[in-house]
């Protein structure tokens, strides 16, 4: 076998540092034999310098021929090779061609030069995991608003009215919402289409400007009287009317709740307040009498008469600035002093900044109440009560108050705790003469400390290189420590299952309007009438829904993605996560019937906002439950309807964050009233994929060019002439669901593990 010449003395050292490696080998000489590894005398890959020459390789590393030659050894990098159908390739090269027009179109409409055919633009086509961030979305007259860049649920910066950003974790409400609304921006159009009046405006189109934008109070400043006086109180009995309702919405119901209730705050005696502030206080420097050291503890009656002022509100616009209780907040904040000079609290202070906090938070000024919560739990770590150096069980108590609200706050807002829990030596609440069962705030600490495994583990690991194949155990365990959780609660914190309570028949409600509540929902009696054991369950079916939520998300997506992928038919029943799914789902509907059942018992129907959080996530999953899966249940759609009422009626008294609510959960019903059917009937499916169907002229090119389509017959190259729809709309809307169409095939071609991944990220 004739061998290739070696190169002259003056050619340069093939295994020369300056040489490009990729040029330094021959092909393989044509008339070689393939030899069997088990036949095979030479080495499998020589280096390059053998190579050049034509010489036997040793294949060692460097080789021998090198060693002796004393010249670099440098062996071929490993290509890894690939093989997909031809019918494939032919496919993605449509595709990539037809996002490359896509592109020249877009760039051509900001800039015509951008476009020319000198112009140095490299288009790389997208990975199948990614989302297009070109999508618009539409405003109110159809016209592209603004992009939406479709982000993860991972945390984000979201500003409020007044432009102030700030950031939000992966498991904030906020954050959770904003994905919702980039869902809603992103296949609202297509939806308008379907609906056969694309120039009418969808229930709810003016929400979808929100997108990155989120509802606060924090930015306002407070409208707290110039002047008060701090030693002034109500009288006695609207005192005592006071502490009475709040008992019963955050602590042991008076003493009726067998739970003891899941948080505890020291009240004292309301005649001993009473005459606490008729002292007489110290003189001032301008010789009038200002509050001294003994009238700190009025802080906390002075917040509870605060909170209560929330509790009464429930008339049309009464939820106004001005009627929230701020002239009894300002009270609690002059008797505190510097909030920023934590040396000068007490360990009696802890409980006036949490209740102060809480206050916060049913006003929507979460950031706020961040801060309080941080300043408390501060002051305690001041004292060493995380380490138990106080022994005091009232204090004991006070800490793990403090402790539980930083925990669902932080959950919240996606925010990191403020102490972690291997810092905390201190015991769990115990039994104590004269204070309530502990039982009911034991459960609480370990239910908010299994929230932190889901929010650390389940969330943070999405950027971790092994995530893919970590997240179901992840979830598998959050679901394992939160069934253990529940299996272990004692029988004061048992409860049936929510499932079991279902709406009174019309005939039954009439019946009993004005009448017992209970007779309003089915088996309400079974479930006694422990508010903070309720509330407690609800927390727990939170953390049920916040460990599968990511996976729930997922399947909307592909579910809406699966509308323009011919011969594509969704199944839920394939998805990798399918089980904890249901859960979810059912976690859902646990949670709208016991707010039902919160509602129905409350006086004058008053939730608190940590029970609206609850049921807004429950509808939204059952919402999204519908267009996932193929069967209904009337009993989802009677609950979603009931909390989108609940929502409605929180908005007309001057909630904010209720009309945010209701907003989405009308949002989505429509996108759900037009696009399940397409999903989940092939045969409307190919009706509006066929030649004259809606969305014909909406798919790509390839779609269009290929002979797989819906009908099985083929369709030439490119799309028909363009519809009479598509004309006398001037393709305003059409021009979006072209690009929207791209995208969904991107996230359908993508596995659950790719979205997934690039959602948490």
């Amino acid at each position: 076998m004739p061998r290739s010449p070696i190169p002259p003395a003056n050619h340069p050292d093939v295994s020369s540092p300056s040489t490009s490696t990729h040029l330094q080998r021959l092909p393989v000489n044509p008339r070689r034999k393939k030899v069997s590894p088990d036949e095979r005398k030479r080495v499998a890959t020589a280096c390059n310098s053998c190579n050049v020459r034509r010489i036997k390789c040793s294949g060692d590393r460097p080789c021998r021929q090198c060693t002796s030659a004393q010249r670099d050894c440098l062996y071929p990098q490993p290509v890894e090779r690939v093989t997909i159908p031809r019918s494939e390739l032919e496919l993605l090269q449509r595709r990539c061609a037809s996002l490359e027009r896509q592109l020249k179109r877009q760039l051509a409409a900001v800039d015509p030069a951008e476009c020319r055919p000198d112009s140095q633009h490299q288009v790389v086509s997208p990975p199948p995991s990614s989302r297009a961030d070109t999508t618009e979305s539409l405003s109110l007259n159809g016209d592209a608003h603004h992009p939406a860049r479709l982000g993860g649920i991972g945390g984000r910066m979201l500003s409020d009215s007044a432009g102030t950003s700030r950031y939000l974790g992966g498991t904030s409400g906020a954050t959770f919402l904003d994905t919702l609304k980039e869902l809603i921006a992103t296949t609202t159009p297509l939806a308008r289409a379907l609906d056969g009046e694309p120039r009418g405006t969808p229930d709810g189109a003016s929400f979808l400007g929100s997108v990155g934008q989120y509802q606060t109070h924090d930015s306002r400043p407070m409208n707290l009287p110039p002047a008060v006086d701090p030693l002034t109180l109500p009288p006695e009995a609207e005192i005592a009317v006071a502490l009475t309702q709040l008992r019963y919405f955050i602590q042991d119901g008076n003493g009726t709740f067998a739970s003891g209730g899941t948080m505890f705050w020291p009240f004292e005696d309301t005649q001993r307040v009473i005459a606490l502030a008729s002292s007489p206080g110290a003189q001032g420097a301008d010789g009038l009498l200002v509050p001294d050291s003994r009238h700190a503890s009025l802080a906390l009656c002075h917040s509870a008469l605060a909170f209560a002022r929330l509790l009464t509100l429930r008339e049309p616009g009464s939820a106004v600035a001005g009627q929230l209780g701020e002239d009894c907040f300002a009270r609690a904040r002059l008797l505190l002093g510097n909030v920023l000079d934590r040396t000068t609290y007490t360990v009696n202070d802890i409980a006036v900044l949490a209740l102060m906090a809480l206050y916060l938070i049913e006003n929507n000024r979460r950031d706020a109440a961040y801060i309080a919560l941080s300043n408390a739990m501060a002051i305690s770590v001041m004292h060493g009560i995380h380490k138990g150096w106080l022994g005091d069980e009232i204090a004991v108590r006070t800490f793990w108050t403090v402790y539980v609200l930083d925990r669902w706050l932080g959950c919240v807002m996606g925010r990191p705790p403020t102490i972690p829990d291997d810092a905390i030596t201190l015991p769990l609440p115990s039994e104590c003469l004269g204070l309530p069962s502990p039982a009911g705030l034991r459960a609480h600490v370990e239910l908010c400390k299994i929230s932190d495994y889901i929010v650390y583990s389940s969330y943070r690991t999405a950027r971790r290189p092994d995530f893919p194949n970590k997240i179901a155990v992840h979830v598998d365990n959050a679901l394992e420590m939160l069934g253990k959780w529940h299996a272990n609660l004692p029988a004061s914190l048992r409860l049936p299952d929510p499932l079991t309570l279902f709406s009174a028949d019309l005939f039954s409600q009439v019946r009993a309007f004005g009448q017992d509540p209970a007779d309003l929902l089915s088996g309400t009696r079974a479930f006694g009438g422990d508010r903070a054991c309720w509330a407690l369950h609800m927390s727990y079916n939170q953390l049920v829904i916040l460990s599968i939520r990511p996976a729930m998300l997922m399947a909307v997506w592909k579910a809406v993605a699966s509308i323009v992928c011919v011969n594509q038919p969704f199944d839920i029943e394939a998805h990798p996560q399918i089980e904890p799914i249901r859960a979810c789902s059912d976690a859902a509907r646990r949670n709208l019937r016991l707010g039902r059942l919160m509602r129905l018992h409350s006086p004058r129907q008053k939730l608190l906002l940590p029970d609206l959080h609850n049921i807004f996530n429950a509808a939204i999953i059952l919402t999204m439950h519908q267009m996932v899966f193929v069967n209904l249940r009337t009993q989802d759609l009677d609950d979603i309807g009931w909390a989108t009422e609940v929502f409605e009626g929180e908005a007309e008294t001057g909630s904010d964050y209720a009309k945010d609510c209701s907003l989405v959960l009308r949002d989505l019903k429509y996108l759900v009233n037009r696009l399940r059917n397409p999903i989940h009937d092939p045969a409307i499916k190919r009706i509006l994929l066929s030649d004259d169907g809606v969305l014909r002229d909406l798919l790509a090119d390839e779609a269009a060019a290929s002979p797989e389509r819906s009908n099985g017959t083929p369709t030439g190259t490119g799309r028909q002439s363009e519809s009479p729809m598509r004309a006398e709309q001037g393709g305003t809307i059409y021009q979006r669901i072209e690009a929207i169409c791209q995208t969904l095939t991107c996230w359908w071609d993508a596995d659950y593990m790719q979205l997934y991944s690039t959602f948490l990220s």
